[in-house]
């Protein structure tokens, strides 16, 4: 079986035993495109200055907050033949191409508070890496960081390009992260000091379908207590599925306890198989977020880039403004009012 197919299957069977449909997104190809918005309208509410801000952004671009956004999923950064590898070479090309394609990363976090502050006319994109292995964050014998790391390759890139900050999520296996165990709290520790945030991925990658009510707790639980005993400041509050498997009890995704120690999760990740909604769309559950899985083939990387790419309409466009949600009139029925949070929705 080629990487391709693997990769494909993977992320179709992962949404299957997560309870996730298969989503018309995989099929939004050949989908009418939404007609040219009305640039006459905002909303009337919004102060003087805002207002004048405003214009001035929609002029030079068309902001679509409503759009989707790739949530991107790697793993190992080395060579390999299976779909969990991206070479160095490939992660410094997928970060060349999301720049020259005007994406820039987001925190996970800002995207679930629905604060994205890309400038105007980007679009934002999370990066996320699963089980914490030693390709993601390696130290040379010099205690410098291995610029072929997916940290140093992160750290170069934003050097180069500071508009694209290290910005990324790594969900850990906290009893084997980013390999020799004396080294474990200081890179943890360093991850957050980036700006990085670190996810829950249970402590040992086990089925958590299999488990019963008390062994998912335990897992849970166990992740968030090791990795703050290495890093005390972190914030161990989203989860991404290992093999992307719910449990049988889904309300045991967003919080319990084991053995004094409890824990609550804000959001929960797949494995695959399509972009994101909008934090404001009307089909965005925090529980239930897709990702695209860095490997080849239908659902991959190249795929979903390629589709965006022929759809731009499709895409989250920024107009630059945390404190606002800006939209086509004909998107507006896309918005879930309750979800802005705080926000001001702005039409046009």
């Amino acid at each position: 079986m080629t990487v391709s197919l693997r990769c494909m299957l993977g992320a179709v069977f992962a949404l299957l035993l997560s309870g996730c449909r298969l989503p018309v997104a995989m099929t939004f190809a050949g989908e009418p495109q939404d007609p040219v918005p009305d640039a006459s309208r905002q909303h009337a509410d919004a102060p003087p200055a805002a207002k004048s801000r405003f214009m001035v952004a929609r002029q030079r671009v068309r902001p679509n907050e409503v759009g989707v956004i790739p949530i991107l999923e790697y793993h190992d950064i080395r060579d390999g033949r299976n779909s969990m590898c991206r070479s160095a070479m490939a992660f410094r090309r997928d970060l060349e191409r999301l720049y020259r394609e005007n994406y820039r990363p987001i925190s996970l976090k800002s995207y679930l508070q629905n604060r994205i502050d890309t400038p105007p006319g980007t679009t934002p994109v999370i990066l996320t890496f699963d089980d914490a292995r030693e390709s993601q964050f390696r130290y040379r014998p010099d205690g410098s960081i291995d610029p072929h790391c997916a940290v140093g390759i992160l750290q170069a890139f934003a050097a180069k390009h500071p508009d694209f900050p290290v910005r990324a999520t790594f969900f850990v296996l906290p009893d084997v992260a980013f390999g020799p165990a004396a080294q474990r709290a200081r890179k943890m520790q360093a991850l957050l000091d980036m700006g990085c945030e670190i996810g829950n991925h249970t402590v040992s990658h086990r089925s958590l379908r299999n488990l019963t009510d008390a062994e998912v707790q335990k897992e849970l639980a166990g992740c968030v207590a090791r990795v703050k005993r290495l890093a005390p400041a972190a914030e161990v509050d989203t989860l991404a599925l290992p093999l992307g498997i719910a449990p049988r009890n889904r309300a045991l995704l967003a919080s319990g306890e084991h053995a004094g120690q409890q824990y609550t999760n804000r959001a929960v990740l797949l494995v695959g198989a399509h972009p994101a909604p909008s934090p404001v769309a009307t089909d965005f559950d925090p529980m239930r977020l897709p990702r695209i899985q860095a490997c080849e083939g239908v659902a991959g990387i190249t795929y979903w880039l390629d589709e965006l790419k022929r759809h731009p309409e499709r895409r989250y466009v920024s107009d630059g403004d945390p404190m606002t949600v800006t939209v086509p009139n004909s998107a507006v029925r896309r918005v879930n009012p309750g979800k802005l949070k705080g926000a001001h929705l702005r039409t046009y």
